[in-house]
């Protein structure tokens, strides 16, 4: 439980300088940062020139579609089967990193280096951008402008994303995560081991002298391998901004739960630190680019109650337990109870556990962070700009309550911005819930029976509409339906999403602010932060709880 807290306390304690060098870096407030943005879009020959939102959105679609395009051409020359090859690509410029390949096996170290890890930084980049540009928005009078993205790009690339994951990657190698140029290398086993010609395991064989007998009866054909192969390469680089990025898909099977990816108890924590930092940082950076710092906390806050609820809720049950069921002895229950939560709240995906094995409570809190649109913190970019939707929507209401037009930031906020906000909050849950409706339609091989075989269709859903990427054991993910129809969810519900913010962006530019009145509602306090709380549950349990029944909470009632 100290670890818990050490590391939420080293989290928060990280995140407010780190916020305010995000605003600097994105609001161009550092000499060298803007030298080196026009150095490079100079000798690249890209204008600089400030972008209104239908350009900013051709140039995040235009990237995203590149990288798209290019991802798939690699791994389809690394042999992987095109609708799989599809899926990957669009998991990995989507930020969701949803991974239905044996990552030791399907792919090559140039491959994930040039291909994998470059989408972790520009993926996460993209989020970064959108929701400064939309920040911009809110803080603009009478312009379209929203800033250039390539700029905006550049910068929080080179200034945000690399620095993080350089000290991260550096303290990852030293702890033990390999970083070398070979693919793997092979280290002699304590015993030999026996298996059959198909590579089953003999379990009761004994080996004499080259020869397997099972039963003292010798097995023909049956092999004795006295070496271990132990995948290797450029790790610790890829598993930094895997982290830091929100990314989440790892270079083993068994992802941050092995011990090449995360060896000892500090990397542990600190890449849990890291996949909540940056999400944590950019709401103080929203406060400070606004001029509102008690803004940025209250956002912050709304965060946090909700992030310590699910906590709570998650971890309690698995300690109550002593739930060792999929969990790794080096790392316990409450480290795997908090990664479990940190990684579906903050839009990561990576695992330290198996989550399949998870008390009934615990999977349906992580369920839940993810089907509110994983606001809770959430993506780098993508969860503060999604609950920045939940608080226009929350002020319209509160609005609607007083009967006065509703107002965010000295903004007036009209129908135009309430539809755009209402496309944002339930862009999501369409796409889970209408990828679980047609899976269930056409089960896949593999499932449990009965409600958790639902809840498996419903996580792996979830995971791929909320731009996660973490999935439930014993569900078959390579089928064509899977991969093809969750390819294009995982399309939908990262870019419908980022048009409507845009939209709302370039609008909020253009309206002139309003002066302090007395009937204004205040957006910076305890009160408000209570209304956004409860506006983000009941639009979570309005779209989910029909479904949530039949699967966890029908698991959850059953076992009682």
């Amino acid at each position: 439980m100290s670890l818990t807290i050490l590391t939420l306390v080293l989290t928060v304690t990280l995140a407010v300088p780190f916020g305010l060098w995000c605003k600097k870096v994105m609001n161009h407030d550092v000499a060298f940062v803007n030298k080196t943005e026009a150095f490079l879009l100079d000798r690249l020959h890209i204008s600089g020139r400030e972008m209104n939102w239908k350009q900013y959105l051709a140039a995040v679609l235009t990237l995203s579609a590149a990288s798209l395009i290019l991802l798939l051409v690699m791994l389809l020359v690394d042999g992987m089967d095109p609708v799989m090859a599809f899926n990957t690509a669009c998991s990995f410029v989507t930020n969701t990193n949803w991974q239905s390949y044996d990552p030791m096996l399907s792919l090559g170290w140039v491959t994930e280096t040039f291909g994998i890890t470059v989408q972790n930084f520009v993926s996460a980049a993209v989020g970064i951008c959108v929701l400064f540009a939309l920040i911009r928005g809110l803080t603009g009078r009478q312009s379209a402008a929203l800033g250039n993205f390539w700029q905006d790009m550049t910068g929080a690339i080179l200034f945000i994303l690399i620095p993080v994951s350089l000290v991260s990657g550096v303290i990852l190698s030293w702890q033990g995560v390999p970083m070398n140029p070979g693919s793997e290398q092979y280290v002699a086993l304590t015993e030999p081991v026996a298996a059959t010609a198909d590579g089953t395991i003999l379990e009761e064989a004994v080996i004499e002298n080259g020869t397997v007998y099972v039963n003292d009866e010798p097995v023909p054909d049956a092999v004795v391998i006295t070496e271990q192969r132990i995948p290797t390469g450029l790790a610790a680089s890829q598993i930094a901004i895997k982290q830091a990025g929100t990314n989440g898909g790892g270079i083993t099977q068994g992802n941050s739960a092995n011990p090449f990816e995360n060896p000892t108890a500090l990397t542990n924590v600190l890449e849990n630190v890291l996949i909540l930092l940056i999400p944590m940082a950019l709401c103080f950076s929203f406060g400070f680019m606004v001029k509102n710092r008690r803004q940025g906390i209250a956002l912050f806050s709304a965060m946090a109650v909700l992030f310590v609820l699910a906590l709570a809720a998650a971890m309690v049950p698995e300690l109550q337990q002593m739930n060792m069921e999929g969990k790794e002895a080096r790392i316990g229950v409450a480290q795997s109870a908090l990664w479990s939560v940190s990684t579906t709240a903050a839009s990561s995906g990576s695992v330290n556990s198996a989550l399949n094995s998870m008390n009934s409570l615990s999977a349906l809190v992580c369920l839940v962070l993810m089907q509110v649109g994983e606001v809770v913190f959430g993506g780098v970019g993508s969860g503060l700009y999604g609950m920045l939707a939940f608080v226009i929507l929350t002020v319209f209401i509160a609005g609607l309550m007083v009967g006065r037009t509703p107002e965010f930031l000295h903004k007036k906020i009209e129908p135009y911005e309430m539809k755009r906000a209402v496309i944002l909050c339930l862009a999501t849950p369409v796409c889970i819930l209408a990828g679980s409706a047609i899976a269930s339609l056409h089960p896949m091989p593999g499932l449990d029976p009965g409600a958790h075989g639902f809840t498996q269709i419903l996580y792996a859903f979830s995971s791929m509409g909320a731009n996660n990427g973490s999935a439930m054991a014993g569900y078959d993910t390579t089928g064509w339906l899977v991969n093809g129809l969750g390819g294009l969810l995982m399309l939908a519900a990262r870019f419908v999403p980022m048009m409507a913010v845009l939209q709302m962006a370039g609008s909020l530019g253009m309206k002139q602010p309003v002066a302090d009145n007395a009937g204004m509602l205040k957006t910076d306090n305890a009160m408000f932060v209570f209304l956004l709380v409860l506006v983000v549950l009941l639009v979570g349990a309005l779209s989910f709880f029909p479904a949530l029944a039949l699967g966890p909470v029908a698991e959850l009632l059953g076992g009682m």
